[in-house]
């Protein structure tokens, strides 16, 4: 059963590094078991830019591979990557999660605590705060957009899939997938306009105040 290994989650995450390809099994050696070993980063990561919140990601990640070993004889290596295939399964359980937490009358808030990926075992404090309101920003700036155009910025401008691949994982056209990618790019370029724009001011009236 490809969820029978435990794992603690964030340790998970921090050792895979940013290149999943290179620990990837050739096709015709891949399992779902090797598939969990091998990309449980690639669907942590990607089920919180999806908006799963930090504290329900472990069960997100496990439902993800569950829905992967019920549906391992519809995996064809010759006609979709691995990564577009299994995007296309995290992307639907994040939405089902979502709109789980969204029915109920309480709000489960984030930890605040995960580091999505350490950028390396010698990383210093400063290296590491970086890195938190790295990921903490790009958090804030996926959030402004729908469902949609986040998938589409997540695959091609995070996890740098090519808008073909995107396309197909996302099971639209090349056309709107690239419509949405243009859409989203925009989208994120005027939210990154306005945040920064908000921090200037901030950084001003914290002047002012100071020579007051």
């Amino acid at each position: 059963m490809v969820t029978g290994a435990s794992t603690n989650s964030s340790a998970r995450v921090g050792d895979a590094g940013a290149d999943v390809g290179a620990l990837l099994p050739t096709p015709s050696d891949l399992t779902p078991r090797r598939l969990y070993d091998t990309h449980f980063p690639f669907v942590w990561r990607n089920l919180r830019r999806l908006g799963v919140p930090d504290t329900i990601l472990e069960d997100a990640s496990q439902d993800v591979f569950l829905v992967v070993h019920r549906r391992w004889d519809s995996f064809d290596s010759r006609w979709s990557s691995v990564e577009t295939w299994l995007f296309g399964i995290l992307m639907r359980v994040a939405r089902n999660h979502r709109r789980s937490l969204r029915r109920r009358a309480w709000a489960i808030p984030s930890t605040g605590d995960l580091v999505e990926v350490v950028p390396s075992p010698a990383a210093g404090p400063a290296e590491l705060v970086a890195r938190r309101e790295a990921v903490a920003l790009l958090d804030r700036l996926l959030d402004s957009l729908d469902e949609d155009k986040r998938a589409i910025i997540v695959l091609v401008d995070v996890e740098q899939l090519s808008v073909p691949q995107a396309a197909e994982s996302l099971e639209v056209n090349l056309n709107t997938a690239y419509w949405r990618l243009r859409t989203a790019r925009t989208q994120l370029r005027k939210s990154l306009a306005r945040f920064r724009a908000s921090e200037n001011r901030s950084e001003t009236d914290k002047g002012g105040g100071a020579s007051s």
